[in-house]
């Protein structure tokens, strides 16, 4: 499956050459412009952060044609919204002068300013092909006009995909966002250079499959997804889990994302197979980290044929760095992978076949005292349960204490947790791997043995 989309030539001929006003804002299309380019403001847009231009901007993209294709541009300035902005025809493409931040009352870039009360969500793609948003930064208005979150609400994005083909929001900017960006249903949506600031909801980025085709659209999962570039920041308290990849998401590909403090990096979530619902498959991240987040890096609650390159978690503190959960079917490749100062342990492999991981490094976890008190000897760089199977370490380290100053209670490199010790040579085989600083290196004793 290539999953490597690529959008690109969405700025049309003619736009560098533009004709602006002295107030700095472009009032019609510039000559050479493509046929179906709209600015806003010849719909009546105000810029000026006091007039709503909700109705302004949804005249200029239903004006913007659907069958040739068309721009529709935001100059420089900051646009109030109050309800949800609805892209429903092909080839439309919401685009700014730049991404602005909220500090600059009179940005360089284009900035609409949603203020909740009807909706959370600024800008819904929906049932078209070949439509987005990019350029622009979108903020929610905080504070005591804005109030605060109705629980119905803490679910809403403040950017969705919904029964899409090919939708894209790129060189994005969301600030205080509930949520950041829900993809539902629908074939190779990209997300590229997206910077998700201070949410306030569950998730940064929600992937998933309805299961069903929703409001008589004709996707009921989603295929070849393609995040490049994200990246965000929360406060210490959030709760946000930024990748979530849910059910019926069938491939998959994030590369370079960063997150500092949230919940969890990135999760992948079964659903429910009960009532249809397939397990996240085909997924793949390259260059995926997260800093400072309180649970787990990365928690694999259910899936399969999932590939991990380069990845980094630090200082997570109040769960393991990486959990595999007994839902895990199997078939996973993890390699380049770093954890430090994990609360727990390093790895948890809870279920699963067919795993590999190559050249870990992995040190200096266990360092939560509620999760493992100093009376206790239970933290590993890497555990196994029982009942795991074809799994493979080779190459790396599964390091003790070390740039933790003494916190580290890390006493196993590698255990399988079961006292059946043929089934642990049987199910695990070790090659390469330098445990230096562990009290055990492996347990029990013959793992160290390549399973021999």
């Amino acid at each position: 499956m290539n999953l490597k989309i690529w959008i690109r030539g969405l700025l049309p001929a003619g736009l560098a050459a533009v004709l602006l006003l002295p107030s700095g804002m472009l009032r019609s299309a510039p000559s050479g412009a493509a046929a179906g380019y709209r600015s806003v403001i010849d719909h009546g847009a105000n810029g000026a952060d006091d007039i709503d231009d909700t109705a302004a901007f949804q005249k200029a993209i239903d004006a913007a044609s659907g069958e040739a294709g068309g721009v529709v541009f935001v100059p420089a300035g900051r646009y109030l919204i109050s309800d949800t902005l609805v892209l429903a025809k092909s080839a439309v493409t919401l685009m700014g002068e730049g991404r602005a931040t909220s500090a600059a009352r009179t940005p360089t870039g284009s900035m609409l300013v949603l203020r909740p009360g009807k909706t959370n969500t600024a800008v819904l793609v929906r049932d078209c092909s070949y439509s987005g948003l990019k350029n622009l930064s979108i903020e929610r208005e905080t504070g005591a006009a804005a109030g605060p979150i109705p629980e119905k609400n803490r679910k809403d994005a403040i950017v969705r995909m919904e029964g899409t083909y090919h939708a894209f929001a790129c060189e994005l900017l969301l600030i205080n966002a509930v949520c950041g960006v829900e993809i539902v249903n629908g074939i190779s949506p990209l997300l590229e250079d997206v910077d998700i600031k201070s949410p306030r909801g569950d998730y940064g980025v929600w992937l998933r499959g309805s299961g069903k085709p929703a409001d008589g659209g004709k996707f009921r999962k989603v295929d070849a997804a393609l995040f490049y570039r994200l990246s965000g920041g929360a406060d210490r308290e959030s709760r946000v889990e930024w990748v979530v990849v849910g059910p019926n998401a069938d491939g998959a590909e994030v590369n370079d994302a960063r997150f500092v403090a949230g919940s969890r990096g990135l999760v992948l979530r079964g659903g429910d197979p009960a009532a249809g619902d397939i397990r996240p498959k085909y997924i793949y991240t390259h260059k995926f980290g997260c800093d400072h987040v309180a649970d787990e890096g990365v928690l694999m609650e259910a899936g399969n044929d999932v590939f991990m390159t380069n990845t980094w978690i630090g200082q997570n503190k109040n769960a393991s760095g990486i959990v595999v959960g007994p839902e895990f079917t199997g078939g996973l490749l993890m390699t380049n992978v770093r954890v430090r100062g994990a609360g727990g342990h390093g790895m948890h492999i809870q279920g699963g076949r067919n795993i590999y991981i190559n050249n870990p490094l992995i040190g200096a976890c266990g360092t939560n005292r509620d999760l493992v008190p100093p009376s206790s000897k239970e933290a590993a760089g890497i555990l196994i349960e029982a009942g795991v199977t074809q799994l493979r370490v080779t190459g790396g380290g599964v390091g003790g204490m070390f740039e933790q100053g003494g916190r580290s209670r890390q006493h196993y490199g590698i255990r399988y947790q079961g006292t059946d010790k043929q089934a642990a040579k049987d199910s695990v085989r070790i090659s390469g791997v330098d445990t230096d600083g562990n009290a055990v290196p492996f347990s029990p004793a013959g793992l160290s043995l390549d399973g021999k």
